[in-house]
């Protein structure tokens, strides 16, 4: 059984330390690790090019709810969607986590918006992934440093929907197969070139690893701006 290395640190130190890297350098130390097919499907988009998305998962399962019209009229213009369970993921919330929705997917409806942004932000979410629809996006995109990756937009929230679990496995869509499995506690991280899931663990290991090669990475960038020939590039470094 492979020894990884393991850290006594903060949730929030380690999403800190991972909002330096980008997604080939993840990508790469996962792979270096044997860990393959960990990658989401390119169909989820940061709300801006910018965001980079970092932290342990929390994960909720919801999926679509249909409610009788008797239920409406009585409902009125009081608050609607995810059920008796709602809250309770705001209370699963903490800090450093990323909430990772399982919709099925569906489309039907947002299931996200600025309010609930707002309140897993308070609580400190750093972030949210919703493979499915989110609304009130010019909003959220005023708030400070709260990415949001999701695969649709729509601003109707009252064809219906429910929470039905919270911190079990959920499935999302695939890059390179189907669907890709998280367990609470796996890491997310997400930037322009998509959004990828490490294993819980293995985070400090892959964090570790992507320092260490960011820091030559750096040493060899500032090599070639000062004019390192080509063939010395290749003798040094190897295949870029």
């Amino acid at each position: 059984m492979p020894q990884y290395r393991n850290l006594d640190i903060t949730p929030a130190e380690r999403v800190k330390r991972y909002k330096r890297f980008y997604g080939g350098l993840v990508f790469d130390k996962l792979y270096s690790l044997g860990i393959r097919e960990t990658s989401l499907s390119q169909e989820f988009r940061p709300l801006r090019q910018d965001m980079v998305l970092a932290g342990h998962a929390l994960t909720v399962k919801i999926h679509s709810h249909a409610e009788s019209e008797e239920v409406l009229s009585e409902r009125g213009n009081k608050p609607w969607g995810g059920g008796p369970k709602q809250k309770l993921v705001m209370e699963a919330v903490t800090p450093g986590c990323v909430i990772c929705i399982d919709t099925g997917p569906s489309f039907v409806c947002a299931q996200w918006g600025e309010m609930s942004s707002h309140l897993a932000q308070s609580q400190g979410a750093a972030g949210a992934l919703i493979a499915g629809n989110v609304r009130d996006t010019r909003i959220i995109l005023q708030m400070e440093d709260f990415p949001v990756y999701t695969m649709g937009y729509a601003a109707n929230a009252r064809t219906g929907w429910i929470v039905n679990e919270i911190n079990t496995p959920i499935y999302l869509p695939g890059h390179l197969k189907h669907s890709v499995k998280i367990f609470p506690d796996d890491f997310i991280f997400g930037d322009t070139d998509g959004v990828q899931v490490i294993p819980a663990e293995v985070i400090d290991e892959v964090m570790l690893r992507c320092e260490e090669l960011l820091d030559r990475e750096n040493d060899e960038r500032k090599k070639i701006k000062a004019g390192m020939s080509i063939d010395d590039v290749y003798s040094e470094y190897g295949a870029l």
